[in-house]
């Protein structure tokens, strides 16, 4: 059984597959320690570098009309988790932690549901 809620789901299996990879990497960095904080933020860090890096080369496969707001979009994400990230590192954890319960998720979220269902339905019409 995947981790990754049914309606989270975009209908590729590619997509579908680093998403729920996401979403157990942001799974175990909620519920992390203060020891283990840092290598669960890291790794969701990690992980999130190379699933943009993906996406972006499935947008470079088709015609996607909405690709510079989307590709500018996982800029902003990755520019946000790397200076909570900073702050983590530099004695300010309680500030990260907050970010992550309070926004993390729900931008994760909301771009799944918005802008990455939006590639699935173009990738869908391109038979890609």
């Amino acid at each position: 059984m995947s981790p990754l809620p049914d309606n989270l789901k975009v209908g590729i299996d590619s997509i579908d597959q680093r998403h729920e990879e996401f979403y157990t990497l942001f799974e175990v960095l909620k519920k992390a320690g203060d020891g283990e904080f840092l290598e669960a933020f890291d790794a969701v860090i990690l992980h999130t570098q190379g699933h943009f890096s993906e996406e972006e080369a499935d947008m470079e496969k088709i015609v996607y009309p909405n690709k510079a707001e989307h590709i500018q979009e996982h800029k902003k994400a990755l520019e946000e988790m790397n200076y909570f990230r900073e702050k983590a590192s530099s004695g300010k954890l309680m500030f990260a932690k907050a970010y992550v319960k309070d926004r993390l998720g729900d931008w994760f979220r909301n771009h799944l549901l918005n802008m990455d269902s939006d590639l699935a339905r173009v990738i869908n019409k391109s038979s890609y």
